[in-house]
């Protein structure tokens, strides 16, 4: 992706934000079809469960809503989204997240249809070289893992990757350096 699309896909991202921000609610449908399989891809190299990872999507989307008067604006949307649902995570691993919250069936069952409905878009397709690719990741370690998919598969910077993942940028560097000589070997072996 050139520079240009991705500066005019960010400055996409920021007029959506801004609009969902003031409850334009076609807007925040907009960002949640765009990033809930990016988020949910990303969400597997947190939490393997399907439904957790889901879960916790559906979460994040729906505090955004209860909160959009407040939240900030934001330079880059997928960066705060990654970081966003990791934080989300946790969340829900230290406490059920809806314990004394309003009524949000309807607004549970509204994300829900989005989530089928990407699924259906997904085409099924798969390719002899992604394969080897994937079975050469399994051979990395989760945080290695993690650090390829967000700097290589998601396009985030070094500095962004660091934040995200709570660790300083030379131990990313070190993560993707190791990650690099582990998919060298193991491809050259299937090539």
């Amino acid at each position: 992706m050139s520079n240009i699309t991705k500066q005019t896909d960010v400055s996409q991202d920021s007029l959506l934000w801004k609009s969902f921000k003031n409850g334009d609610y076609e807007a925040f449908e907009l960002l949640y079809k765009k990033y809930f399989k990016i988020l949910v891809t990303y969400g597997f190299q947190l939490n393997s469960d399907q439904s957790l990872v889901e879960d916790a999507i559906h979460d994040l989307f729906v505090d955004l809503w209860r909160r959009k008067e407040f939240l900030s604006e934001v330079d880059n949307v997928k960066f705060y989204l990654f970081r966003a649902i990791r934080n989300q995570f946790s969340r829900n691993i230290q406490k059920d997240i809806f314990e004394g919250s309003e009524n949000v069936d309807h607004f549970l069952d509204f994300l829900s249809t989005l989530s089928i409905e990407q699924e259906s878009i997904e085409k099924e397709s798969v390719q002899i070289k992604t394969q080897l690719v994937k079975k050469s990741l399994e051979k990395l370690s989760k945080r290695q893992t993690e650090a390829v998919h967000l700097r290589f598969y998601q396009g985030l910077s070094l500095d962004q990757t660091s934040q995200i993942m709570e660790i300083p940028k030379q131990v990313v560097k070190n993560l993707l350096s190791k990650s690099y000589a582990i998919l060298r070997v193991s491809l050259r072996k299937t090539v």
